[in-house]
């Protein structure tokens, strides 16, 4: 639990702090608790009894929607993200929970479209009375809901990890929505930016992309990125599949036809598994490289050696041998669940600790002892936390900023990865990102 002391207000901004040698257990305990290795403690504890007096009405059940995909050809992507959920809210809630309110997971499916989408946010917001929602995978599914969300506007909403630039760029999140993870700006830029550093010679680049805002938003920001820094490149095929496509052999054939140096994709869950096993089977890895935005799920589903993968997250960063919480996060994960964690569920993992620091803060600012939802949403725009993946840096326009992992695959790993800073890799809050990419 975050204390008045521990939610240190710097400037306009709310800091959860982290001790060395802290793990999982730290941050998610109300109570002192010592890092199972050598190292300092780490006290979130609750105010003392020398502080003043809250006021106000606790809670003793906290009501949180989740909404990814269990079903259906996605599901290989939002199943590890309910994991990651379920794993949080069992450790936060043994640990006292938020503020002592037991967290009550409502979990919905997320497969059904848009319209779908909008009616289940409806029926957990109004029917359900969620004290918080957190979702989704599908950038066309957030782009539906966020604008209802904001209509509406009684729920703290947090979309986990659906990557279109489009929310930020079209000023969607204004009050009660927020977004924990990167943006497609993120992606692109990071590996535009590993790929002139491992092929500073690159001349020709096509790519095969989702025919949808997310994958086009990949592309155009990867291309865009790319061509700022190497003029020279020529783009010689741009490609588009509808969502959840099967058979890929007559793009593959096009693309062998046209051999460019490098082929960018951002395809995810099923399109990616089937792509990398068409691809494999026709020899397309040993004619081109291939850029994988977001690729990091396909490391486990026979990525070739050799490409280039953009995570954002990846479970042997940052070093699970010295940064706790991540080593915590990873063997508790495949403790349960029998595999490490793939990035969805380090990008539930944002949005489940940041809905708990967000009330925790605003609760220690506030002296209450539970906040109302504007000091929540206060406290959630101004804040960063510790998280598995990386520090979590919220910004005034309710978009964390978010750094990346790149690398090159090896053997179902990452090898000669690095992380791409968030200042590196996201426009400065208020530039819109089309105008900062051609600035690089």
């Amino acid at each position: 639990m975050v204390s008045r002391r521990d939610a240190l207000k710097i400037g306009a901004s709310f800091v959860v702090g982290l001790g060395l040698g802290a793990g999982l257990a730290s941050i998610i305990s109300g109570r002192p608790s010592a890092a199972s290795q050598s190292g300092t403690t780490i006290s979130l504890s609750p105010p003392t009894s020398s502080s003043a007096t809250q006021t106000g009405q606790g809670k003793e059940v906290f009501k949180l929607g989740v909404v990814t995909f269990q079903t259906g050809p996605a599901s290989i992507f939002g199943v590890p993200a309910l994991n990651a959920a379920q794993l949080l809210v069992d450790e936060i809630n043994k640990a006292g929970g938020i503020l002592g309110a037991q967290i009550q997971l409502v979990v919905r499916d997320e497969s059904g479209g848009p319209d779908k989408m909008v009616a289940v946010y409806k029926e957990l917001v109004q029917q359900v009375g969620v004290d918080a929602y957190i979702g989704l995978i599908s950038s066309a599914d957030c782009l539906a809901v966020a604008p209802v969300a904001e209509d509406i506007g009684t729920t703290l909403t947090v979309f986990f990890d659906c990557a279109t630039k489009q929310l930020v760029d079209q000023g969607m999140m204004k009050r009660v929505a927020f977004r924990t993870g990167g943006t497609t700006v993120t992606d692109g830029v990071s590996l535009a930016k590993y790929v002139l550093e491992v092929m500073p010679d690159v001349k020709t680049v096509a790519g095969l992309n989702q025919d949808y805002a997310y994958g086009h938003d990949e592309w155009d920001d990867f291309k865009n990125a790319l061509l700022a820094m190497k003029p020279d490149v020529q783009i010689v095929g741009e490609l588009f599949t509808p969502l959840f496509t099967s058979d890929y052999s007559a793009q593959i054939s096009k693309i062998l036809d046209l051999a460019p140096d490098l082929l960018h994709t951002s395809f995810w869950g099923p399109d990616l598994v089937n792509f990398i096993k068409q691809a494999s089977a026709r020899g397309l890895f040993q004619k081109v490289k291939v850029a994988f935005a977001r690729g990091e799920f396909g490391l486990s589903q026979g990525m070739p050696d050799g490409q280039i993968v953009e995570g954002p997250d990846y479970h042997a960063f940052p070093d699970p041998r010295a940064y706790y919480v991540n080593r915590d996060f990873v063997n508790a994960y495949q403790s349960r669940f029998g595999s490490a964690p793939s990035y969805p569920a380090y990008h539930m993992a944002n949005a489940v600790l940041g809905v708990k620091y967000a009330i925790e803060t605003a609760a220690a600012v506030e002296n209450v002892a539970w906040p109302d939802l504007s000091a929540v949403i206060h406290a959630f725009e101004r804040l960063a936390y510790p998280a598995p993946g990386q520090y979590i840096i919220m910004a005034p326009n309710h978009n964390a900023m978010e750094g990346a992992v790149v690398g090159v695959s090896k053997g179902g790993d990452l090898e000669k990865f690095k992380f791409m800073y968030p200042a590196e890799v996201n426009p400065p809050v208020g530039v819109p990102s089309t105008q900062w990419i051609k600035s690089l």
